[in-house]
Order: C-alpha cells, then sequence, then structure tokens
C-alpha cells in the first residue's frame, strides 16, 4: 500500500512541468567573486582571527570548541577537564572580550 502510494507520487511529481530558469527572479548574485566581497569578508576573517588571539588561552580553547567546533557545554567540559560551571563563566567571559575586540576592531576600519 506504502509502496502503491510512493509511485503514485513520484508519477505525479514528473508530471508537472518543470520549473524554467528565469535569470531575473532566479539569479540574486553570488557575491563570493565580488572583489569588494571578497576584501571586506576577509579583512572580517583578520579581525576576528586577531581578537581570538588576543584572548587568554582558557577563554580562548572554550570559544573555539564551542562557536567553531560545536561542542555542548557537556562535551567542553571533558575536553577541558574543568566542571560545567566553569566552562559556562569562561564561555560568557570569553564571549564578552571576543566583542569588545571586535568592536575595537571595527571602528579602526
Amino acid at each position: 500500500m506504502v509502496r502503491r502510494a510512493s509511485f503514485d507520487w513520484l508519477a505525479k511529481r514528473q508530471a508537472q512541468p518543470a520549473i524554467i530558469f528565469n535569470e531575473d527572479v532566479h539569479d540574486q548574485g553570488d557575491e563570493s567573486s565580488n572583489p569588494e566581497f571578497l576584501a571586506i569578508r576577509n579583512s572580517d576573517q583578520a579581525c576576528v582571527r586577531a581578537a581570538l588571539e588576543e584572548l587568554p588561552p582558557q577563554l580562548r580553547e572554550v570559544i573555539v570548541l564551542r562557536e567553531f567546533e560545536g561542542l555542548s557545554y557537556q562535551q567542553i567540559a571533558a575536553v577541558a577537564e574543568v566542571p560545567i560551571g566553569t566552562v559556562m563563566s569562561r564561555i560568557s567571559r570569553g564571549r564578552q572580550q571576543l566583542q569588545r575586540r571586535l568592536a575595537a576592531c571595527s571602528e579602526e576600519s
């Protein structure tokens, strides 16, 4: 029964007309090849990298594990071998310091 319903659904989908590509509607412009976009992105990446490098190692570690690696607080606690409360406070302090450094970087630009 489910198999038949699946085949019926597929047959109906294939019978529908194909969507015609319209550049005005579908092409939103790929910014990745725009030199201005690339320069801004590289500048932003440099600011983030510099701001991260200025953080104390303990704060940098938890920020990278959480924000870039996507680890949970429990996983970070296991990796860093610290209590979860310490992870939470380090992430909070790290984010605050990172935010201040990034704000200063954007003011310089």
